[in-house]
């Protein structure tokens, strides 16, 4: 998702029960959202209580957190009977009580995979309907989608060093944010609360971020006051920078000259070679370090051939030159660039002013790109689809995570491409958008799922479907 805000909102805190209320759960299958279904053990056909920080099959003392006439919610506190897929949390600060954004950091790297996998099965069935989820099944060779580790999980899962197998997944973050507490120290907010918590030694961030020390250095306090907004990148060129309150600071806490930041995407396998991005410092960009790699060689595939996997380098020169393509939601030009060094046509839209302005420093001087900056809409979409007469051969959208909406979705089928490229980062989403894209016409034609987001339950769906 190309179009994710770099700048969020605390969640408005958690209507909680007036007193302390315990109860025993059996913990049943996981729940879109980081949960598990779980009812009462006197009580099996009972309210649902959806329970944090467990897995399948276990049985569990919960403390309630969250009790209204729509929704129930509770946290694990005390295992009772542990899953086989337990381990030891490589993030606790991020358990019970703790802060969000590390959900499932209790449960080994392969088995929140196949949470993930039967999420997004569930979502595809249950919001989607059985036709999407019946041509998601036969587009995948007739089985549940795979969710994929990136490749540093892969390396890091198949060491033969014990402790680097059951660290995999950290380290990977490039970029995270900090909120500061009323003394002034940096911390992460609670699970769906405003309160600031010490996350402790941030385990999800790179090497080079966890080093700069912004919880424990009195160097960052001084610049902060009650509520200031720290943003720490760290960027695949030069050194990291950290924002507070919009001020830029080297990683000595020196003012920067700077306010952007090089990346590199290597898209070799493609036979693209190196693609260069400047991004303003607090624009949006992907956090996995592989995340950008992977996603542009999904796309880029899946606009030639079909398929967001598979294939050659050959494939990009000889197919995709004259292609003409709409991207929607196209964020600082991630997948402008490959599909323009390709040989593609490319019109794109964006919402951020300053996104487009990153994407036109990075295109500058290709010819067949015409960016653009406004909201995705049923007219933008006729308009900015039609600049050369004709239908776009290929429309891509990377959508934020409410997804494209059914007013979009309706005007790209009624653009008529004979390709569609669907990016998504939330499986809820990605059902309601394939089922008017299937209604409208299309055929899912390819899906891959990536695991971007280790030791949380989010992830990224590409989905390629063509027109019948």
């Amino acid at each position: 998702m190309t179009t994710r805000p770099a700048r969020r909102s605390p969640r408005p805190e958690t209507t909680r029960p007036a007193a302390r209320e315990e109860v025993l759960l059996d913990v049943g299958a996981p729940a879109h959202g980081g949960h598990c279904v779980a009812r009462t053990t006197d009580d099996p056909d009972g309210r649902v209580i959806f329970v944090r920080h467990a897995l399948p099959g276990e049985r569990v003392r919960a403390v309630m957190t969250q009790k209204t006439s729509k929704i129930w919610r509770a946290d694990a506190i005390e295992i009772l009977s542990a899953s086989p897929d337990r381990v030891e949390p490589v993030w606790p600060q991020a358990g019970p009580g703790g802060v969000g954004g590390g959900e499932l950091s209790h449960v080994a790297l392969g088995a929140q995979r196949t949470w993930k996998r039967w999420v997004l099965a569930d979502c595809l069935r249950r919001i989607g309907g059985p036709d999407v989820a019946q041509a998601v099944t036969e587009a995948a060779g007739g089985t549940a989608v795979s969710v994929e580790p990136l490749p540093s999980e892969v390396r890091a899962e198949a060491s033969e060093d014990a402790r680097t197998r059951a660290l995999a997944g950290t380290g990977t973050r490039t970029r995270l944010a900090l909120t500061a507490d009323e003394r002034g120290r940096f911390g992460m907010h609670a699970f769906r609360s405003s309160t600031v918590l010490d996350p402790g030694r941030l385990p999800l961030a790179v090497a080079a971020i966890a080093d700069l020390g912004l919880t424990e250095r009195a160097l960052w306090r001084r610049h902060a006051r009650p509520g200031s907004r720290l943003e720490a990148v760290a960027p695949s060129v030069g050194e990291p920078l950290v924002l507070i309150d919009g001020r830029v600071l080297t990683a000595e806490g020196r003012a920067a000259s700077r306010r952007r930041v090089g990346e590199v995407v290597d898209a070799s396998g493609l036979g693209l070679g190196e693609l260069r991005y400047s991004v303003h410092a607090d624009g949006f960009w992907q956090v996995h370090k592989d995340a950008p790699a992977a996603l542009v060689d999904a796309v880029v595939r899946a606009v030639v051939t079909g398929s967001p996997s598979g294939g050659g380098a050959s494939l990009v020169a000889d197919r995709v030159a004259g292609t003409s393509v709409l991207e929607l939601y196209s964020g600082a030009g991630l997948f402008t660039l490959p599909l323009a060094a390709a040989g593609a046509r490319v019109v794109s839209l964006e919402g951020s002013a300053q996104a487009v302005g990153d994407a036109r420093r990075t295109l500058h001087g290709y010819d067949t790109v015409s960016l653009h900056t406004g909201r995705a809409s049923a007219r933008a979409v006729d308009e900015l689809g039609r600049l050369d007469g004709t239908p776009a051969d290929v429309v891509v959208l990377d959508p934020p995570r409410q997804g494209a909406g059914r007013e979009v979705i309706e005007a790209v089928a009624a653009l008529g491409p004979r390709r569609v490229v669907l990016v998504a980062c939330d499986p809820a989403a990605l059902a309601r958008d394939l089922g008017s894209l299937l209604h409208s016409g299309y055929t899912v034609r390819g899906v891959r799922a990536l695991d971007m987001f280790p030791h949380t339950h989010h992830f990224e769906t590409v989905v390629v479907l063509d027109r019948h």
